[in-house]
């Protein structure tokens, strides 16, 4: 009996430290987690979503600084903050920011996207006790966590369970899975803790990414959390750790703790700014676990030997690399698109892999100051994109059945690679928008259309309607309407007309895109330019696709090519349907 209850408490203990880690017993939502039909994902730019949803990308990463969100103490009243109950104690959070962040992922959800969220530590003057104390005087992009267990770790948890809380519902959008910090091997400047020793350092990560893992998992039981390194697998070099290092501690004290963890991989090149994955890199790259780093060109290392080594449960996700369209100031434009599409079958051809995530949708200036253009868009000095790269369409076509150059070059690279053949996940048709006369209709679609993109308002009016764009919106993404049609069966009746009246631009030149969609793989695209201030007709001829008796949704978007938009820019739709 004395043995028995000495033995008690240890039981005790590790049966806590397990229901801490698998807290779907107490869950307040237990769905299962997403699954996509590929693994295309993007690092989202600012106000640019619609622009994603275009590119049909399938995951998204999207940053939660959490400092950004923590109301000031001037802020702590209902009119500039929600307040959130955590613990018996009272926190507040910034409604603009919330709000602003409510938008983007209502927009993404609406559009199937699975979206992991990042969570940041940056350094704000009056949230500095937030931040570990050796790190406080230190100059870096993020910081790490202070998990002091009193006033500041409360705080730190009450934003985090009032972001699960709010994003794991799906009223206001959804995250799935969050990864805790960024790049933790390079911390000096992305998880900087300050002068402390490697097992310092990693019991302080590895006290983060629990408490965030049962915050977290307590709001959503399926949530999966992730471990950041980057590509400097087992070499020091601008980095503090080697990143094996640092993976395999982390594991360790997980399963000693009892928590589950994914892991989220940044497979840049070694130079950055070099766009080929399979030329010489400035380090080198080998197919044994002791290679100085692993890039795509060799992650089927790192993947074999979480698989090995971790199990097959353990999940990881390419959650952000990119590749430079100039490189030793030369344009390397389609060395950046072939480097795209291979990347992205590399990622394909892999079981292991739930998610390639390219950074960035734009250039941002201040890394192209120093030579990475890493977008699929140019940018302006203010960051609004302004011009696509030849990257962007062969971002927008790699998971389809289209024949072009750099996709075909890029998936027999990859079967070379990897053994492996990669099937397209949907198919795409393309076809013009034609002018045409005067014309009758078997089937209106006069009614039911909804609101689509950056667009302020839809009116009807008999069967018209008058779209005016957003002005506040970025300038480059699309607006118009789309309308659902259950499963329409339009085999006898396969041209899809419209009527367009202009008013859209002060100068320039206006596109008009329309989509056909059979459930979310199949698409058929038109797209032509309409004159300003001019009524024109058009046609689109769907008798040669194969999935005209499953029309599922249509999508009517005016674009900008060129030029200004003109102040409460619209147009007038009307006379849709087939005949």
């Amino acid at each position: 009996m004395s043995r028995l209850k000495s033995i008690l408490p240890a039981v005790l203990i590790m049966v806590l430290t397990i229901l801490a880690a698998d807290s779907a017993y107490a869950a307040k939502y237990n769905y299962p987690y997403p699954t996509a039909e590929n693994k295309k994902g993007l690092a989202l730019g600012a106000d640019m979503e619609e622009d994603a949803l275009e590119l049909n990308v399938c995951h998204a990463t999207i940053n939660f600084p959490i400092s950004l969100f923590i109301a000031h103490k001037s802020e702590r009243n209902s009119g500039s903050s929600y307040s959130y109950n955590y613990k018996g104690k009272k926190y507040w959070f910034r409604k603009a920011n919330i709000n602003a962040w409510d938008g983007i992922l209502k927009k993404l959800k609406q559009n199937n996207m699975i979206v992991t969220g990042i969570l940041l530590m940056q350094k704000r003057s009056d949230l500095k006790n937030l931040i570990y104390p050796k790190a406080r005087d230190r100059k870096a992009a993020f910081y790490a966590w202070n998990m002091d267990n009193g006033t500041n770790q409360r705080q730190i948890e009450a934003a985090i369970s009032f972001l699960a809380d709010r994003y794991s519902s799906g009223k206001y959008g959804r995250v799935v899975g969050w990864i805790v910090g960024n790049e933790i091997d390079s911390a000096s400047e992305w998880n900087a803790a300050g002068n402390i020793s490697f097992s310092a350092y990693m019991d302080l990560y590895a006290r983060m990414f629990e408490m965030s893992s049962r915050v977290i998992r307590g709001v959503y039981s399926n949530a999966r959390l992730y471990v950041p390194l980057d590509h400097f697998w087992n070499i020091i070099f601008s980095n503090n750790y080697k990143a094996w290092n640092c993976l395999d501690t982390f594991a360790a004290r997980m399963k000693k703790d009892g928590y589950p963890w994914n892991l989220a991989y940044h497979a840049y090149n070694g130079d950055l700014m070099q766009p080929s994955i399979t030329d010489p890199q400035y380090f080198d790259t080998t197919n044994q676990i002791t290679s100085p780093i692993i890039t795509m060109k060799n992650l089927s290392v790192l993947t074999n030997y979480i698989r090995t080594k971790y199990g097959e449960k353990t999940r990881i996700i390419l959650s952000e690399h990119g590749y430079s369209s100039t490189w030793k100031k030369q344009n390397v434009s389609a060395q950046q698109s072939e480097a795209i599409a291979l990347s992205y079958y590399l990622a394909m051809a892999d079981p292991m892999v739930d998610s390639f995530v390219y950074y960035s949708q734009v250039d941002q200036n201040e890394l192209t100051k120093v030579g990475a253009s890493f977008g699929l868009w140019k940018v302006s000095r203010g960051e609004n994109a302004t011009t696509k790269k030849p990257s962007w369409s062969i971002f927008k076509y790699m998971d389809t059945d289209l024949s072009l150059s750099v996709l075909n070059k890029a998936r027999l690279t990859s079967e070379k690679l990897t053994g492996r053949k990669v099937s397209a996940t949907r198919t795409y048709k393309r076809g013009p928008l034609a002018s045409c006369g005067a014309y009758g209709l078997k089937k209106k679609l006069d009614r039911g259309w909804s609101k689509c993109g950056a667009v302020r308002s839809t009116k009807r009016k008999g069967a018209s309607y008058k779209l005016v764009k957003n002005p506040s919106r970025n300038v480059n993404v699309y607006w118009g309407m789309e309308r659902g049609l259950g499963k329409l069966n339009v085999s006898a009746c396969p041209r899809l007309c419209l009527t367009v009246r202009n008013g859209v631009l002060t100068s320039g030149k206006t596109e008009l895109l329309v989509r056909v969609f059979s459930g979310n793989r199949n698409i058929f695209e038109a797209s032509g330019r309409i004159q300003q201030k001019k009524k024109q007709c058009f046609s689109i001829d769907l008798s040669t696709w194969s999935r005209k008796n499953a029309v599922t949704k249509v999508q009517i978007l005016i674009k900008r090519e060129s030029g200004s938009w003109r102040k409460g820019a619209g147009i007038v739709v009307e006379k849709i349907g087939f005949r």
